[in-house]
């Protein structure tokens, strides 16, 4: 058996380079992994900050509800489509600098809201906000996935996951307290100094830096299609359901809490905080049931739990705690079936013979979908229907997912056999 050294291997399928335990080369890759992880929490949280003060933009810039879908639904869609232009251009360019060109293209968005004075000059500052932000999925992910391997890998991706949910969860934490304190140009001056600070931070630390994928082959264009086809619709129904129930929720739940439960902005977030809490234990803890339970099983069991969690917080948001307990569920339940699906996807494919990053690329643009049409789509049902009604649908579309979870086992068993 060899020694243990610094040398790197490729695997053909993936493209992914595969490190021993030198620990210089950890040391490397951990200290590439805290500062992706800084970055995300600082983009995620960046991107919620104006979600984490919606009941407060209602009154302050009297909008309405449909403007706020309207907004949340145009930030996303700038994710989609700038996205994809970012992964192609960061290929063998610097990681640290395009990561450092996003966190301060955020710098910026963030100090512009001091300045915002009604719908149009927000809906701006969040579409700039959002091209920032469409720097770090394809160039941070793709870092930690050339700087790991194996078990290594999966822990890795899990750890920079949670630093997302840390971001937004402590945006609304502070926000609405900070609103309270110091007023709107303040706060946004506060975390655009963290930012800011970020930005220093990547540069230092990640300067010099390079992406291996400039060293792989190119993939040929015959395989584009290939990629499409094998990728059932389930996946991509399971993205969507996923990807927009969750940011229903986050842009909407402290509106639907205080109008409901009577709650001010700051306790409102309080208990989404708790949600986002949730959901990333939901994320982390799947990890050790799939070694006893199969993986699409508990898709199917998450997608029921979330259905059912959403239909009762709809119900029971007139009360604060009985509104927490559902939230709770809810936020552990929709978390759970991100990694689940991916885990689920990367099982067919394998037991296919196809490993693909454009397959998961297609996952991750369902979920930005459908973030986008959903979130479009409840800011219109709230305004014109209701609150309940919004809420409601994304029950029943959660409790579509399961169904479709259910059927997907069935043709995995029947191929089984």
């Amino acid at each position: 058996m060899p020694p243990r050294t610094c040398r790197r291997s490729k695997n053909r399928i993936s493209g992914h380079w595969h490190s021993s335990t030198s620990p210089l080369l950890t040391s490397t890759s951990n200290r590439v992994l805290y500062v992706v992880s800084l970055n995300h929490a600082t983009n995620d949280g960046s991107v919620y900050l104006l979600s984490s003060l919606f009941p407060i933009v209602l009154a302050l810039f009297n909008i309405s509800v449909f403007q706020v879908g309207i907004i949340v639904a145009l930030g996303y869609l700038v994710n989609i489509l700038f996205q994809p232009v970012v992964g192609h251009y960061s290929e063998g360019r610097d990681p640290g600098r395009l990561l450092a060109i996003g966190i301060a293209i955020i710098t910026v968005s963030v100090v512009s809201f001091v300045f915002a004075t009604g719908f149009l000059s927000l809906l701006t500052s969040v579409i700039f906000l959002r091209l920032g932000s469409s720097f770090f999925h394809p160039v941070g992910i793709s870092t930690i996935s050339k700087s790991y391997g194996g078990p290594r890998l999966q822990k890795s991706m899990g750890f920079q996951s949670a630093f997302g949910n840390v971001g937004v969860l402590l945006v609304f934490l502070i926000s609405a307290s900070l609103y309270l304190e110091v007023g709107w140009r303040a706060t946004f001056v506060v975390f655009a100094v963290w930012t800011l600070a970020d930005v220093i931070l990547t540069l230092t630390l990640l300067r010099g830096r390079h992406s291996a994928a400039s060293d792989d082959p190119q993939t040929p264009s015959s395989s584009k299609p290939q990629t499409k086809r094998t990728i059932p619709v389930f996946f991509v129904l399971a993205a969507f359901i996923s990807g927009g129930s969750y940011a229903v929720i986050l842009n909407f739940a402290n509106i639907f809490l205080g109008t409901r439960a009577h709650l001010d902005v700051s306790q409102a977030n309080l208990i989404v905080s708790a949600f986002i809490a949730f959901a990333s234990l939901g994320a982390i803890a799947t990890g050790g049931w799939t070694r006893f339970v199969p993986t699409n099983v508990l898709l199917a069991i998450s997608y029921i739990v979330a259905s059912g969690s959403i239909a009762a917080f709809t119900l029971l948001s007139g009360n604060a705690i009985l509104a927490t307990i559902t939230l709770l569920a809810t936020g552990f339940s929709i978390s759970a079936t991100y990694p689940l699906t991916y885990t689920e996807l990367s099982r067919y494919l394998g037991s296919i013979g196809q490993q693909s990053g454009r397959s998961f690329g297609v996952l991750s643009s369902g979920q930005t979908i459908g973030a986008s049409i959903l979130g479009l789509a409840s800011g219109y049902v709230s305004q014109f229907l209701s609150l309940e009604v919004s809420f409601g649908s994304v029950a029943i579309l959660a409790l579509i997912g399961s169904v479709s979870a259910v059927f997907w086992i069935k043709n995995m068993n029947r191929r089984a056999y």
